[in-house]
Parts: C-alpha cells; structure tokens; sequence
C-alpha cells in the first residue's frame, strides 16, 4: 500500500500535466484531430496550403523546388521566405498524405511551443507545476494558438523558448555547447519561414548580456552602488526631449513640402538616405568603444565580460546564418529586388498595430466579442474609430490567472537576473506592439485635415500627400525608432508580431509566480492577493454595470452602419459575449483567490498543483478553443467552379500554348454585409476556392496567375499591374454610368495583354468603378463575357436575375481577345539605359512607353504609340550585341515561337524565324534562368524590363531556359560547410563545456 502510495504520488504531476496537455489540444485540435477538418481563414486556407503542397510536388517530382511559374509570371519558390523550403519539420508533410500533413503541422508546432516552454522554465529551475502552467499559458494563448492561420509566425513561437533557453545557458551558465544549441534553433527559425523571431532572438540576447555585465559590475563595486533616483528625472527628460523634437519636426512639415514636390527623397527619417549611414557610423562607434574599454580592462588585470559574451553570440548567430545559408540566400537575392528593398516602396510598417484599448483582453477574453459563427465583433467601433484598423490575432487571452501570476513576478531589479530579462521583454515587447499608438504625431494625425498649426493639406497636392504619410505612419513611435536604428527592423513590419515575445515572457514569469507563492514569499503572496483582488473587484463593477447599461449599449450597437464582411453585429449576441467573458474572469479570479490561500494553508499539497493547472486548463479551453477554425477537407479536394468552366472552354476553344489568368485579388460578395452566417469561415473557403483567389488555383490544377499579392513581389514586375485614377468623360463615361470628369480606377491594360493573360475572373458588381478591389473597366475592352453567358440576364425577368446574380455570385469570367502568346518575334528595338537600384524617378518614363496603348480609359494624343509585338525595350549596353538582330520591320506570319514544355525549373520554346531576330519569352527575368539555343550556351537578355530575350539567328531552333541560381549553389556549400563546422564545434564544447569567465559573479 504504501509503495502504491509513493507511485502514485511520484507520476501524478506528470499524469497531470500531459493530462492538462491533451484536454486542452482536444478541446482546440478535436474536429481537425477526430473529423478530418483542415484549418481555415485567413492565410491558413488560401496561402500556405496551396503553397506547401506546391513545394510537396516539386519535391515528389524529383527536384529542388527552386521555381514558381504559377505566379508572377514566375518567382522564386526556394527564395521566398514564407515557403519554408528547406526546413526539417517539413519531412511531416512528406511522411503522410498532405491534408493529414497540413494539419499534423499545425498541432505539432503547438506542442513543440509547449515543450520548448517547459523546457526553458526547467533550465531557471522552476518547479514542474509551475513549468507546465507557463507552458500552456503560452502554446495555448490566444497570441500564440491564432498563429496557426500564419504557420510561419507558429513555427517561429515554437522554437522562440529554446532560443531564450540557449541564450540563457551561455550568457548566465557560461556553457559553450549553448552556442551551438542557439545557432541551430535560429537557422530553424529562419529556415521555417519566420527569421524576424531569429531577429528579435538575438536582440533579446544582447539586451541580457548587458544586464548581466552591469550586474557584474555592481557586484564589483564596494560598496555595491545604490540606485540612482536622479535617473528618473533624467528619464523623463529624455521622453519630454522625444515629443518635443517630433511634434517640431511635424510643425514645420510645410517648410518641407517644396523639396518633396521637386522630386527630391521624402523627409520620412526612418526610409531616407541621410538617416542609414548615420545610424551605420554610430553603430560602429559603440562597437569601437566596447572593443577600446576591453582591451584597457584586460590591461587594468580586470576580466569584462561583456565583448566576449557579444562575441560569442555573433559566432552563435552568423553559425546559424551558415546552416540555412542555402535557403537564406536566395530569400537575400529575391528580397533585394523587390519593393521591401526600395527606399520608395510601400513601407507602410504600422498596419496591424494594437489598438491600446485592447490591452483589457489580457484580462478579459472575448470581451469585444468574436466574428465567427454569427457577427458578434463590436471592436471597430470603439477608438481609434476611422482608422483603417487591421486584426493581427483577434484575442490576447493568456488566462486571467497567468496574468496575475505574472505580475507577481515582475520586477526590474534584484532577484534572478532573468526576471528582470522577462521583465524588460514583456513591457517593451508590448509598448513596441502598440505601433504608431505610442508616437507623439499620433493624435496630431487625427485631426491632420483640421490642424491650423500644421497647414491644411491640398488633397490634390501630390506632394502634400505623400509628405503627410510620413505622418500617417506614426513615425517618432517606438515601433518607428527600433525600425530606424535596428538595421533590417524595417522589412519585417507589423508590430503586433512582438506580441509573441509579450506571450512568452508573461506565460515564463506566470510560472516563476507560482513556484513564489509554493514557496510562501510573503511579498509575492501580498502582491498576488491585491492585483487579484483588484482586477476581480474592476470586473465585478464592470459587470454589474452592464446589467442596467443593456439597452442603451444594444441601441449603441444597433445602430451602427454595415461594414463587414462577416455580416450585420448581431448587438444582442455581441452584449452577451461581453458579458460571458466578465463572467469568466470574475470566477477565475475568484477560484485563484481561493486557490492562494489554499495554497498558503496547505504549503506543498499535490490538491494545489491538480487546482491550479485545471483552472488554467479550462480557462484556456473555454477562451480560446474557438478560435481555431476548421472547414470539411471536402471543400478543398472540389474542383472549383471557374477551373472546371476554364478547362471546358479549353476544350472547345483550345489556346494555342501556355495562358495565364488574372482574377482581381480581394473582393467578397455585398450581400455578405446584409446578411448573416453560422460559418462564415466556410463561406470565405467556398468563395474564394470557387473564384480561386490566388493561391488556390496553383496545385493540383495549375492555374498561372498573372499578378498576385503575397509576402513580396519583384518591384518591376509591380510596375506593370499597378492602378491609378484618372478622369473619364464623354461615351466611356455615358457606357460606364459615371458623369463627366468623375476619377475611377484605371489599370494599364497592355500590361495584362503582354504578359499573355487569356482569361480575367472579375468582380460582376463595379461599386461605381472606384473601388481598387472593383474597378474592372479596363477589362472590359476586347474581351468576351463567358460567365455569366451574355445572354444570361435577357427577357423580362433580366433585372431580377441580374441582381440575385450579384447577391449569390458576384463574379465574371471574360475571355481577352488581344492577349499575346507567351513568346513572340521582333525586328526592331528601343534602347535605354540601364536602370540602377529601386526607384520610380528612372522608370517612370520608360515604363509609362512600354504600357501606354491609347486605350479609352488611358488616352493621351501627344504621346507616341508603340507597339511590343514589333519591337522590344533593351537595356543600352546590349546595343553592340544585337545589332545585328534588330535590323528593323515587321514580323514575318512563317515566324513562330512554340513552347514545347514547361516546367518549374525549365522551359522548352521551337522557334522558327526567316531572318534573325529577337524571341521574347513573357516569363520573369531572374538572376539564375540560362539559356541554351541548340544546345550552345547563349545570353539572356532583359527586355521589356522585365521580360527574358534571346537573340536567334535564322531557320528553325530549339531554345532551352533553365534555373540553376548561383544563390542556391553557392548557400548550399556554405551550408553543407556548416554543419561539419556545428558537428566539430560540439564535439570541442562537449570536452570543454563551460567558460569559467562567463559565470564568475553574475549567476545571481
């Protein structure tokens, strides 16, 4: 009996922690687990499934998946960053069918987020009990678990704990082998599709090395130093300087504006070219001087140990840039030509900033209510109203219990030197989130239209404008100084992205609370008992104050306008989700009060353990379950609806070679406004797989798109597609339904027909034609309406049909009568000079020639006219080669160009011409693509900008494009160098594990 008795007591706690673990992954994962259901909204359903199984093909196909043809008139698949090629927790979707793959994935990265989390607060030396409970407050907290429409941003989480850990065991515990452990966990951050976490992995890791250099230094000191109360004057100080200096940078904002309209680099600090080499050059001063006061320490007989921890760190993260070098580098050469790379491009950085109001979810889950299964998501109505607010996890839920915890545990100074690491991590990491929220211009941009002190902005000064979005973008915000002194900060963009660092530092210091109140520290428990007592007494208020409140927040909610495509706010639906979630809070709280003087009466007892991980178990459960959302596999595995009419097409009328099709990018149908949804999940993946936004089309069914909307697009290929507004009038204005002189949206028209569009998908509704996401009237010219048949809406019920059409539909498919073939011949051709780095001011011109075609909705009769099917744009350095090819006149009808085969990393084109020529292939130009022309090697030449060309001699030949980038060549060798280098660098760290000067004196 009483072996059975220490048995029992000797697994429950692990009994009980992977019974909490399973409970909670059943009550999330259960319909994906049990039903077969695939994961849906957002990025989970028409992004990363049809791109990983994209690169699952290649891969069982026998290739490096190292091209896409399917987008972008072809791009990179090894080089985008999101496709997470080459990373080892890929070999799940390769060992199962893919579906049961894609959903293996997601759960599995959640419980790697767990394990990784127990493990770091195993290694400080937390208790079981308290490990686990962080552990599930973080893989399961809504910032976290949501990230499964992200993967990238799940897999990053996953493996954030053990870079901590890693980074903890060097800096603190001195251990050399931790370094390898750090740079093998940031080249699987980086290789997963998410180096930002690697980025901020390593920014974490400086911040704790000078805080444990600095406490080294006090220890040294006799007596240690006193805290400096002067400092905090000083600080405020700095912050009175901080707003002082931006609001004068704004108020003389009309002093700047005629520089800006002379086409001069915008004064955006952050973007401009004065502000990189200034931060460059202080940056190397600070080095400078932590190289100079260690080298005049270590002459002074002192042992600093702050260059050598930072140096230790450098090798750990450039080893880490080693191993994934062969998918780093081809993410490097696509990234530097695309707009994230250009000091001009959309560097809008704050979208997805948290709201400050939102912070009260931390306490309170679900209190702004939930937008699934029925419109209950009253949030955009309360401040910053008008804002154009994006959601990047709709909760913060990470267990009111968890929150209580944590504060307990926070401090500054004293203590574990890693409660003041977690400490810094939480408050900056969630000021940091907050965006252009914490910026002085903030409030200033409110009212820009209206500040007398700033200067009314003309609406139709371009220069205006474009200065004003340096205002809009909140610069002067937190967010916006890290973006200017961080190099790189700037590319990754959206700050709610730091709430990952946010949930883990206060799901670690969750855990350190608890294990604070099991040893009975009287201070913890005082502060434990006050902030719970003080948050259950604010949630009582709030909720009591509801009760007579109801009717006028329902006529509140009542009455405010449509606007989502979730359908009407169901206000009374909305009221009862709020007030469930004070509910919950007030009894979670309550039972964590109960539980702390339990645990304080009953010091050591196993009940305490069982209570407390349930409580944080089904409070989690009940929170956050629902926001994992899941749709029938069937709905991916149909055919849709437009594929299904194309191929039928085909066959009746086949093409005569490769197509591509546009389907406009984001539109869903009006009537979803007016009318609500149990599922509209499901209703967003029916949709949008009927109509194949992009991605769906690409796999199985090989669609090629001809512009799509990802994480980057190559700058020069954006050129082409992008729309403007110009005034229309006359006839196009009668046919269009619009007065003369109004502005609509306009696309250049030629871009679509070169770069051999054959079908556009299109809204069917216009919305007046100046909706971006609507305005198809450039489509409408030389094309042919297959779906809805043109006669589809004839006799006398036409109207009615017409308008239920737009209500359950709302798409058409038009057939492009002037596409051009894929490939094609010229004689003549105009040279310009080489266009050097991203930037509008040398491609305006040239590019505004190539696309202007005269068409109705873009005419000009001073500009000339010409024509890409009997000439090409050259760069001017490729004039002595081909002069002999483009001796001028037009094509002859025997000249033809076939393309034989295709496929991702090749491309076979039989071109027979009657004199030599130019063969234009509208596919990407791209470092890495070669050429063959009867097995003889040959240039690629850029034409078109951004077109491939091939200078062919006379008669019939056979033209071979292949990839073979130098980028995946040469990263696969520095990888491949790498690992032998980690392989021999455990094996002298295991020898000599520890360095005695990293942990002298500052492990306490």
């Amino acid at each position: 009996m009483g072996i059975g008795t220490s048995l029992m007591r000797r697994f429950l706690t692990p009994v009980l922690i992977f019974g909490c673990l399973f409970t909670l992954t059943f009550a999330c994962f259960g319909k994906a687990i049990f039903l077969g259901e695939q994961f849906a909204y957002r990025d989970a359903a028409h992004f990363y499934y049809p791109l990983y199984e994209r690169v699952q093909a290649e891969w069982q196909a026998g290739r490096w998946p190292l091209w896409e043809p399917e987008e972008n008139a072809g791009m990179p698949l090894l080089g985008n960053p999101t496709a997470a090629v080459l990373y080892p927790g890929k070999l799940i979707l390769a060992a199962v069918p893919y579906p049961l793959g894609a959903r293996l994935y997601v759960i599995a990265h959640t419980l790697l987020a767990f394990a990784a989390a127990l493990a770091l607060l195993r290694s400080w030396g937390t208790s079981w009990v308290g490990s686990a409970l962080a552990a599930l407050a973080y893989a399961f907290g809504a910032p976290i678990l949501f990230q499964y429409c992200n993967i990238i941003y799940l897999v990053g989480a996953a493996w954030a704990p053990l870079g901590l850990r890693a980074v903890d065991g060097w800096l603190r515990l001195g251990r050399r082998f931790a370094l390898v452990e750090l740079a093998v966990v940031l080249a699987l951050e980086t290789l997963g599709g998410d180096p930002e976490i690697a980025y901020l992995t390593g920014i974490c890791a400086a911040g704790y090395a000078v805080l444990l250099a600095c406490r080294r230094a006090r220890s040294e000191q006799n007596p240690p130093r006193k805290f400096n109360w002067l400092l905090i004057p000083g600080a405020l100080a700095l912050i009175a300087f901080w707003i002082a200096a931006t609001l004068t940078l704004a108020h003389y904002a009309p002093v700047l504006r005629p520089i800006v309209a002379k086409g001069q680099p915008s004064p955006r600090l952050p973007g401009s070219s004065l502000v990189s080499p200034i931060v460059a050059v202080c940056w190397g001063a600070i080095g400078l001087l932590l190289l100079s006061r260690w080298r005049r320490a270590r002459e002074g007989g002192r042992r600093p140990v702050l260059v050598p921890m930072l140096s230790g760190l450098a090798a750990s993260a450039l080893l880490g840039g080693a191993l994934s070098a062969a998918q780093l580098l081809p993410v490097f050469e696509f990234t530097a030509l695309t707009s994230r790379a250009s000091s001009e491009g959309p560097h809008d950085i704050y979208p997805f900033s948290l709201e400050p109001l939102r912070l009260v979810e931390f306490l309170w889950p679900n209190v702004f209510g939930t937008p699934f299964h029925g419109n209950r998501f009253w949030q955009p109505a309360l401040p910053p109203v008008g804002d154009n607010v994006k959601v990047w996890v709709p909760s913060l839920y990470l267990g009111c219990f968890t929150l209580v915890l944590a504060l307990t545990a926070l401090r500054f100074r004293g203590g574990s030197p890693w409660l003041s690491w977690l400490s810094a991590i939480a408050l900056i990491s969630i000021i940091g989130s907050l965006g252009e929220y914490t910026s002085p211009l903030w409030i200033a941009r409110l009212n820009l239209n209206n500040a007398s002190w700033l200067g009314p902005p003309d609406p139709l000064d371009v220069a205006a404008l474009r200065f004003d979005r340096y205002l809009r973008d909140g610069d002067g915000s937190l967010y916006g100084i890290a973006a200017t002194l961080l190099p790189g900060f700037r590319q990754f963009r959206f700050p709610s992205k730091l709430l990952t660092f946010t949930a883990l530092a206060l799901a670690a210091l969750a855990g350190q609370g608890w294990d604070l109140l099991a040893r009975d520290e009287p201070r913890a428990r005082r502060k434990a008992l006050t902030y719970g007592s003080a948050f259950l007494f604010l949630t009582l208020s709030v909720l009591i104050a509801t009760i007579p409140g109801r009717a006028s927040m329902l006529a509140w909610l009542t009455s405010l306008p449509p606007g989502s495509s979730f359908g009407p706010l169901d206000a009374p639906g909305a009221f009862r989700e709020t007030q469930f979630g004070l509910l919950q809070t007030a009894i979670v709280l309550a039972l964590a009060l109960i539980l702390i003087v339990f645990q304080r009466m009953n010091r050591g007892s196993k009940l305490a353990a069982i209570l407390g991980l349930s409580l944080i178990t089904a409070d989690l459960a009940i929170a956050n379950a629902r926001y994992i959302l899941t749709v029938p596999q069937a709905l991916f595995d149909s055919t849709p609806s437009v594929i299904s009419f194309i191929q039928d097409y085909e066959q009746e009328h086949p093409s005569t070679g490769p197509f591509r099709v546009h389907r406009m990018p984001i539109w869903n149908p009006v009537e979803w406004q007016e009318d609500a949804s149990d599922d509209r999940v499901a209703d967003f993946v029916r949709w949008e797989r009927e109509t194949i936004q992009p991605k769906y089309g690409i796999t199985p069914y090989g669609i090629q798109y001809t512009m799509t909307i990802g994480v980057a697009e190559l700058y020069d290929y954006e050129w082409f597609f992008g729309g403007f507004r110009r005034e229309i009038g006359g006839q196009v204005a009668q046919s269009l339904g619009v007065g003369p002189g109004e502005r609509i949206v306009v696309f250049p028209r030629r871009s679509f027909d070169m770069w051999n569009t054959r079908y556009f998908v299109l809204p069917y509704f216009s919305n007046g034609w100046k909706d971006e996401h609507r305005g198809f009237a450039s489509f409408l010219e030389d094309t042919t309406r297959l779906v809805p048949p043109l006669d589809a809406f004839d006799g006398p019920d036409g109207k009615a049909k017409e308008m239920e059409w737009v209500k359950t539909h709302d798409y058409q498919i038009r057939l492009n009568r002037s596409a051009y073939p894929r490939a094609w011949v010229v004689h003549a051709g105009r040279f310009m000079r080489p266009i050097q780095g991203l930037n509008r001011a040398d491609r305006d011109i040239p590019m505004q020639e190539i696309l202007f075609s005269n068409d109705p909705l873009w005419s000009d009769p001073t500009r000339t006219v010409y024509h890409p099917r009997s000439l090409a744009w050259l760069e001017q350095d490729a004039r002595a080669a081909l002069g002999s090819f483009l001796a001028g006149g037009e094509p002859s009808p025997n000249e033809t160009v076939n393309v034989n085969h295709q496929q991702s990393d090749r491309v076979e084109l039989e071109a027979v011409l009657d004199r030599p020529g130019l063969v234009v292939l509208a596919d990407v130009y791209y470092p890495g693509w070669t050429l063959t022309i009867d097995g003889a090697p040959a240039p690629v030449y850029r034409v078109n900008r951004m077109m491939r060309g091939a200078a062919v001699s006379s008669g019939r030949h056979k033209l071979i494009y292949s990839y073979q980038p130098n980028s995946f060549r040469y990263g696969l060798i520095i990888t491949c160098s790498a690992l032998v280098s980690l392989f021999l660098l455990a094996l002298v760290f295991f020898r000599r594990p520890i360095d005695s000067l990293m942990t002298e004196n500052i492990t306490t």
